[in-house]
């Protein structure tokens, strides 16, 4: 039997657009295949026994997607917060939840085969990008850097020696009806130096926006907040040294700007009445105003090189890669207009990063195998400025982590209809720590201190190839995250005395403890209806034995101090998560498309005896410590859906009309511990009409996102105002509202 179907996945625009080329010259249509490297080989889709999912270039510019936040509508189940100083990702409902400093991502990032420590900087940009590739569940005994949660596997554009090419695009765009604007301007040139041999791609983007919160407060020198300044620069000079030898140089530089804004409150706002402290104006989420006396701004500057050595040799390829990094950012936001709360919330973090592997690739007829060598040094110098009700807490350090692994694995190729993966990751971290904070120049504490840890964690795949066209399997990976610090707890505990309630917690949860899991998937991929309907569904459960995760004090729970432990990383005894994840494609007839990518997971707190309260039941019961068992983990969504409907038609003058209606759905919210107002489901509608010449390199679209200007709060806390004679608001996130705009884009050869 042939492994390799002829047909296969395509993204849904690319999809649409190339069967309807391939009907008009060759007959019926039928999806094409593609190629991912999940595995650190090029695989078809639905050959890889992993439940992937796929954004191709197509997808980001028929959806006009210029912010990888954007993404997670095509990769349901995910839960993305976005900033530069600290961006989270959770999947199938776990993870450490947002502001997650101090321990790795669940989820591990890579960019062109390169771990990326601060993903916030990768969230802020995404340009020249030819797939992403979100795989779910363990990965390490694949990659380098260890993925106990997923990998994020974005590949961009490689230079390209056969000759000129690049494309330069223009979008405006403006939020709702107001004159809030956007500018975003990218582009790319591929440079032949040396045919065949020397190749050049430079890649680049620049976006300006206003932002999409308008400034109420009179104070304030700006109009709008919520926009972003961003300027970034990629290169990459390919070099063919021999036939079966190259070295890939990549150098990139960002310079970014974001002007957050935070908290937005459903409710009695305080201190918006001039002078007064008390509630004098009524928000609502959906309104978008902000009563800050200034424009919170978190900056960021990136420089980091890689060069990626490959030698294919007669009995394998081998792959080095080294990789530097110096990241600096720096933040000064306004958590104003709520008093009890931090007024000012300055960090400043410099980063080095270096990390260098050694990998070994095969591929055979009995065998297919990767393993490597990996080792990455991260080191942090960390300042700190907050005001709290007046009281300053400052302070600095060094963080810092090593990390040495070794891992592999083999897929033995049983015969024609059965394979066998199996593999083992063993890691050696260490996390150091040394910190001294100052709270009210009254107190001062130091902790310097070291974790070392390690673990060898294992792989296990089972593949049938059921037919040419179906393909079934079962995995089985356990996996592990190393421990760390809450470094700003350590301003709290020497204070048990002063603050019993503060200082205890702070000395409990002052460190983490190391993280393990073990998950199983089975899956079934494959096409149907003579090669017109591609399908993927995988069910999973993972259980998680001292899960890390990121939660809050109740708000004035630990006053004066409750604001250090707003973003505690501590660990849950047993959690566990299961679900289902399935993508469907379908070539509806000679024009439309229809796609529909769903995942549904069930995250449950089986013993978290350390979990705080909500701001609920503080209020109720004045408990700080409420622990869980046999509970939901958390207020996400369970049920996430995309559905995508394309259209695309050649007409008689070489030009090709397209459009794409895509409709987000979530269900409502886990649970609503605060208030039930909030406890709806949630609809996002974005849609794109287009006209595009490939023979002029031409393409012209209009766009909408989230259309009915859908507010997307979920579970929202419990905000003290000023008055306890009042209501208390409802804090939550700001979220884009109705942006509509137009791209340009040409593409040149």
């Amino acid at each position: 039997m042939n492994r390799k179907s002829a047909t296969r996945y395509l993204p849904l625009t690319l999809a649409l657009a190339a069967a309807t080329t391939a009907g008009a010259a060759e007959g019926p249509r039928v999806l094409e295949e593609v190629h991912v490297t999940a595995q650190k080989r090029s695989e078809s889709l639905q050959d890889v026994p992993i439940s992937i999912a796929v954004v191709s270039a197509e997808d980001i510019s028929a959806l006009n997607i210029q912010d990888f936040s954007e993404t997670d509508k095509l990769t349901p189940g995910v839960d993305l917060f976005p900033g530069l100083q600290a961006a989270a990702i959770r999947l199938r409902g776990v993870g450490p939840a947002f502001f997650a400093v101090g321990t790795p991502q669940s989820v591990a990032v890579f960019v062109d085969e390169v771990a990326q420590s601060q993903v916030g900087a990768v969230f802020s940009t995404l340009v020249d990008v030819e797939r992403i590739e979100l795989l779910r569940g363990p990965q390490g005994t694949l990659y380098g850097e260890n993925a106990p949660g997923g990998v994020y596997n974005i590949t961009t554009r490689r230079p390209d020696a056969g000759g000129w090419s690049g494309y330069i695009e223009g979008s405006y765009s403006q939020f709702d009806d107001s004159d809030l604007a956007t500018t975003d301007l990218r582009g790319a040139v591929n440079i032949p130096l040396i045919e065949d041999r020397l190749a050049l791609r430079i890649a680049g983007v620049y976006a300006d926006a206003d932002g999409y919160v308008t400034i109420e407060n009179p104070l304030s020198a700006d109009d709008a907040t919520g926009g972003k300044e961003h300027k970034a620069v990629r290169s990459r000079l390919l070099m063919n040294m021999t036939d079966d030898m190259e070295l890939l140089w990549t150098v990139n530089y960002q310079d970014l700007i974001d002007y957050r804004a935070e908290f937005n409150p459903d409710g009695l706002v305080p201190g918006t009445g001039g002078t007064n402290a008390t509630p004098a104006i009524f928000n609502e989420f959906e309104d978008r105003r902000y009563y800050g006396d200034f424009r919170s701004e978190v900056t960021g500057d990136l420089r980091d090189t890689a060069l990626h050595w490959t030698w294919d040799a007669d009995l394998t390829q081998v792959d080095v890669i080294g990789y530097y990094q110096e990241f600096d950012t720096e933040s000064n936001e306004n958590r104003a207009p709520y008093p009890e709360f931090v007024n000012n919330f300055n960090i400043g973090l410099d980063y080095e990063i270096s990390t260098l592997e050694l990998r070994f690739t095969g591929t055979g007829e009995l065998f297919d195998y990767v393993s490597g060598l990996y080792y990455s040094d991260r080191q942090s110098d960390n300042t700190l400025d907050l005001l709290i009700e007046d009281a300053l807490v400052v302070g600095g350090g060094k963080a810092g982590s090593e990390t040495y692994s070794a891992y592999a694995n083999v897929t033995w190729h049983i015969n024609e209809q059965w394979d066998f993966s199996g593999g083992l990751r063993y890691d050696d971290n260490e996390v150091t720590t040394d910190a001294a904070i100052n709270l009210a120049g009254a107190f001062d504490t130091a902790l310097d201190d070291t974790l070392t840890s390690d673990h060898l964690s294992w792989s296990a795949k089972l593949r049938h190839f059921l037919t040419e066209d179906t393909t079934i399997y079962i995995a089985a990976d356990n996996a592990y995250k190393q421990g760390g610090f809450n470094t700003l707890l350590n301003a709290a505990v020497d204070l048990e005395g002063v603050f019993p309630d503060a200082g205890r917690i702070a000395n409990e949860q002052l460190v983490f403890d190391e993280e393990t899991s073990t998950a199983f998937e089975v899956g079934v991929k494959g096409v149907a209806l003579d090669q017109t309907l591609q399908y993927s569904v995988a069910v999973f459960y993972q259980e998680f034995d001292d899960h890390q995760i990121a939660h809050f004090a109740p708000a004035g729970s630990l006053e004066p101090l409750t604001a250090l432990f707003a973003n505690v990383i501590t660990n849950a005894e047993e959690v566990t998560t299961q679900g289902i994840e399935f993508d469907v494609t379908w070539l509806v007839s000679e024009h439309w498309a229809y796609s529909n990518r769903t995942a549904y997971f069930e995250a449950e707190a089986k013993e978290w005896s350390n979990h705080f309260c909500s701001d609920a039941q503080f209020l109720a019961t004045g408990d700080i410590v409420c622990p869980l068992e046999d509970a939901d983990l958390n207020e996400l969504p369970q049920w996430n859906m995309n559905n995508q409907l394309a259209y695309n038609r050649l007409l008689d003058n070489g030009w090709e009309a397209y459009s794409v209606l895509s409709w987000t759905w979530q269900s409502e919210p886990n649970y609503t511990d605060n208030t039930d107002q909030f406890d709806s489901d949630r609809h996002r509608y974005d849609a794109s009409f287009g006209l595009r010449s490939a023979d002029l390199g031409l393409d012209v679209r209009v766009w909408g996102k989230n259309l009915t200007d859908e507010d997307l709060n979920i579970n929202p806390g419990i905000k003290e105002n000023g008055d306890p004679a009042l209501p208390s608001a409802f804090e939550g996130r700001y979220y884009r509202g109705l942006e509509y705009g137009l791209t340009l884009r040409y593409d040149f050869q």
